[in-house]
């Protein structure tokens, strides 16, 4: 099975089509995230195979997750976090929505260096 995503002020455009493994994972990921940095998700339950997302929701996660990423010293954190942060890069862009502040022009490049590699395994 395949979910789609989509955000919410886009709802027929998908911004990733992944298959139900990815999909529950990432979800997953940002529910647990999003208890840890104590800020809403923004992705709701999936209705007929569509996951919607309210970026200003997910913008606010992926800000945190990125502000945690670079001011923590826990890399198990770290490391559990650097594939939510890319993914959500990923679709942060494909939805035309601006990317959460980075701490500097190093971690711009780094980021969007990464960013870019997760987009070309997430198929829309």
């Amino acid at each position: 099975m395949t979910f789609r995503f989509r955000a919410n002020d886009m709802p027929d455009r998908d911004i990733w089509c992944a298959g139900a493994e990815a999909a529950h994972a990432f979800v997953g990921t940002a529910e647990v995230l999003s208890g840890v940095l104590r800020v809403r998700s923004g992705i709701a339950d999936p209705v007929d195979g569509v996951c919607a997302i309210d970026f200003q929701e997910f913008g606010l996660l992926s800000a945190a997750a990125v502000h945690r990423f670079s001011t923590s010293d826990q890399g198990i954190l770290r490391s559990l976090s650097l594939g939510f942060i890319a993914t959500s890069l990923v679709l942060i862009d494909r939805a035309g929505h601006p990317a959460p502040p980075m701490p500097g022009p190093a971690q711009e490049r780094a980021w969007a260096a990464l960013r870019d590699q997760h987009a070309r395994a997430m198929p829309v």
